[in-house]
């Protein structure tokens, strides 16, 4: 048996960390899409005389991507605090001037 590193195996795993390395761009431009929005948002909110702060538009955030981790097969409580970190972001792009 050799000790040698299986060399189909590496070539798979670099295969996979390249589409990692892609999927994680991709996040990266879908958060600043959805920060656009979010400062889109604001501005709206202040045309209309909203408060930024909706914490039950926030918690209606957080319930449907939970549901839609958990339909997904992904555990929801990670799901829920990505999605927390995620909300807080906006909100501070939608206080932004």
């Amino acid at each position: 048996m050799s000790d040698a590193p299986d060399r189909a195996a590496l070539d798979e795993l670099a295969r996979c960390r390249e589409e990692i390395e892609r999927i994680d761009d991709q996040l990266v431009t879908l958060l600043a899409r959805r920060m656009a929005l979010g400062k889109k948002t604001g501005e709206l909110k202040r045309l209309a005389n909203l408060p930024i702060l909706d914490p039950t538009r926030e918690a209606a955030v957080i319930r449907r991507v939970s549901e839609v981790a958990r339909e997904a097969g992904l555990p929801s409580e990670p799901i829920r605090e990505v999605f927390w970190q995620i909300v807080g972001m906006s909100r501070r792009a939608q206080e932004v001037e």
